[in-house]
């Protein structure tokens, strides 16, 4: 018999905040702002960073059309997780997880005709009707089927006995600038692939192009469905520095564990990059790249100390930074807000991938690697679904 261990608690003095009610806020908002198109919310990625199975569990009773992962795996632990809206795989599949597609009842996007013929095998030896989304490739030039093909594409699925066209997909390469003319580029050749419909199947068809972006800002790319990530966990994908409607998710907390007094013209941190300038204070706060914090925010990150700015002076190591609060009031076991929103004060991703050099996404999905999460409704910790050990499963 298998040893059972006791789970081992959260000891760190960091985490990350999940804040269900401003991840139902945030869906409310888009969901009243997209009708008569549905949301389909995208967890791939454990909801980048935020906490799949919690995110699923929270969003399924205000009526989401359904998820969206990445990986056979990451369907199979929503599954698990007590999760029964429908959800699609977006990748590509090896043939060995066809039997679990069907065990978990997940949809496979297809985005390859010999993927389509892989599982069309499969699904007559096994004698299982199978639905599926057509992912056609408009212009991204990533996963997809030519859209020139799609008359053929269709009907090929049209004769099989058992593939069930449940979806048309595409997605957009430049949609986080809502104007480019790329967008009505791929837009057109998406409705020559919606032309190939029947009408009946354009009654009972899964139509979906929009991403976050094109959701808010190209209402006549909604089609039935939109797929929503970004802007669920509180960012406008074309506007990720803006304050707007949408409330952050996540909020990166942590406990200052030293503070150190130096004199003018000493150093900080591996290759001694930040100088103190003056005589100055420095706050020790135990978090560093391994927990998702970029090495590309050293000297160039923020934090909240007391609702204050404060800058991460020199180079962010592996589990620390330090923060210079000169000018900020900072003992030990301060709280510092690395990401999120206290209060009226907020210090958004948005502006931390800015100084990083990077994109929103790639912070949010790195932050919740590591760091213990914490479910939280506004100041209030949330109720704990029974079904999970933990409001927001590790």
């Amino acid at each position: 018999m298998a040893e059972r261990r006791a789970p081992v608690p959260a000891l760190r003095r960091a985490r990350v905040e999940i804040d269900l009610g401003a991840l139902e806020r945030n869906f409310d908002r888009v969901a009243s702002h997209v009708p008569p198109a549905r949301v389909l919310a995208v967890v791939k990625a454990d909801a980048y960073g935020h906490g799949a199975i919690e995110v699923a569990r929270c969003l399924e009773p205000r009526g989401v059309a359904g998820f969206a992962v990445a990986l056979a795996e990451e369907g199979i632990e929503l599954r698990g997780a007590g999760v029964r809206a429908p959800v699609l795989v977006l990748s590509p599949l090896p043939r060995e997880a066809y039997p679990f597609l069907r065990r978990y009842r997940l949809t496979p996007a297809i985005s390859g005709v010999d993927q389509l013929a892989a599982l069309e095998a499969f699904a007559l030896e096994s004698r299982w009707p199978v639905g599926v989304h057509l992912k056609f490739d408009t212009g991204m030039s990533r996963l997809g089927m030519p859209w020139r093909d799609a008359g053929e594409i269709l009907d090929r699925v049209r004769r099989s006995a058992v593939l069930r066209l449940e979806g048309v997909m595409s997605h957009l390469a430049e949609a986080e600038t809502p104007d480019s003319p790329a967008n009505e580029e791929q837009a057109a050749r998406f409705e020559t692939v919606l032309g190939r419909l029947a009408p009946a199947e354009r009654e009972t068809v899964a139509v979906h192009l929009a991403n976050s972006a094109a959701a808010l800002h190209r209402p006549e790319e909604r089609h039935g469905l939109v797929r929503c990530g970004l802007a669920l966990f509180g960012l406008d994908p074309a506007r990720p520095r803006a304050a707007g409607a949408f409330e952050p998710v996540a909020t990166v907390v942590a406990e200052i564990v030293q503070v150190k007094e130096l004199e003018a013209g000493e150093r900080v941190g591996y290759g001694g990059r930040w100088v103190a300038q003056r005589p100055s204070r420095i706050a020790i706060v135990p978090v560093g790249y391994a927990d998702g914090y970029s090495w590309r925010l050293g000297n160039r990150g923020e934090a909240l100390v007391g609702g204050r700015r404060v800058p991460v002076a020199g180079a962010v190591s592996m589990d620390l930074l330090a923060l210079d609060v000169t000018d900020a009031e900072a003992s030990v076991g301060d709280e510092v807000v690395l990401a999120g929103r206290r209060g009226a004060a907020e210090l958004g991703v948005g502006d931390l991938a800015a100084a990083a050099e990077t994109v929103p996404y790639e912070l949010l999905c790195l932050l919740g690697l590591r760091l213990p999460r914490v479910a939280v409704r506004g100041d209030r910790p949330a109720a704990v679904d029974r079904r999970s050990e933990a409001p927001v499963s590790r």
